[in-house]
Formats: C-alpha cells, structure tokens, sequence
C-alpha cells in the first residue's frame, strides 16, 4: 500500500510519471473520501474548480485552445511536448483524482506529454507551466486585449490551485505522511 512509496514521492517529481500516477491512485483510495470531507479543503477545491473554468472559458473565446491543440497535433508543440509531465507531482496528479478525473496509465502520444490527448490536455488541474506559459505562436496570433484577461484568470487559477496544493500536503504530514 502506502508504504511502499517513499514519502519523497508525496512531494518530489524526481519519479517516473507511471509510478507517480499509481502513489496519487493509492492515496486516493486510502484517503480520497476523507479528503473531500474535509471542509477547507472542500473550499479550496471549488475555489480551484471555478478558476479553472473561468481559465478555460477565456481560453475558448481568445481562440488558445484551437491553436494550442494544433500545435500540439500537428507541430509537436514544445509546451505538450514529451517530459512535461515530469514536473507534476502526486500532490497535483491527487488534485485531479479529488475533482473526478481518471489519469492515463500511457500517453495518447509518444512525443507529446503524458496528459496530451486528441482534443488537447485531458486533466483539469495542471502544472503552473502549462497554465502559464504563452508561446511566441501565441503572442503573435491572439489579440493582445484577451491575452491580457487570460492572464488576469490565470493568476486566479494557479493562486487557488497553490493554496489547494499546500492544504493537501499539510493534510498529508498531518497523517504522517
């Protein structure tokens, strides 16, 4: 069960994405329920739901979904691009698990990221990189006025998925993990 992994995996990112994903599915299963019974962290999680949306909200309307997933389709777009996932940890892949999502146990893609799938990014709750970063492509094709909101969101976003974050692992110690 838990213990088998060592509690550097909690935090760390310096694991295998595939073994990762199984420590955030084992904690899911041992905690999961007791986790989204716990009051603050209900908040923060629908604080961080919402930012989300608004995110992906302004994303649509500024057209930055359909450029990125053409990007990441058909250019092989560095900021999908294989290794990505790598910089997630269990806390993060945890966080997905907590809103619903089901994590691939392989890649849609062997050149893209992990979480790269036909339509774009297939998990709700991704890393500070793949929420903030804006590409030349993208710095030059979208209006500088939507690009401007969208970041106003973001900042929302990876605020409340921080405070998320930190919550969960402070749960976590709590618990002696």
């Amino acid at each position: 069960m838990i213990d088998k992994y060592p509690i550097k995996l909690l935090i760390g990112t310096d694991y295998p994405i595939l073994e990762k994903i199984r420590c955030a599915e084992n904690l899911f299963h041992v905690y999961g329920m007791e986790i989204l019974s716990d009051r603050t962290i209900q908040s923060l999680l629908e604080t961080y739901r919402q930012a989300i949306q608004q995110s992906w909200m302004q994303m649509k309307m500024i057209g930055l979904v359909t450029e990125c997933t053409d990007c990441a389709v058909n250019d092989g777009g560095s900021c999908c691009g294989r290794g990505i996932e790598d910089r997630f940890d269990v806390v993060l892949l945890l966080i997905n698990l907590l809103m619903g999502c089901r994590l691939p146990l392989s890649p849609w893609n062997e050149t893209g990221c992990w979480f790269l799938g036909e339509q774009g990014c297939v998990i709700p709750a991704r890393h500070v990189i793949c929420v903030n970063y804006i590409c030349k492509r993208l710095g030059s094709k979208l209006e500088k006025k939507g690009l401007r909101l969208l970041q106003e969101k973001i900042v929302l976003e990876t605020d409340a998925g921080f405070a998320l974050e930190e919550s969960i692992k402070k749960w976590l110690r709590n618990k002696g993990l």
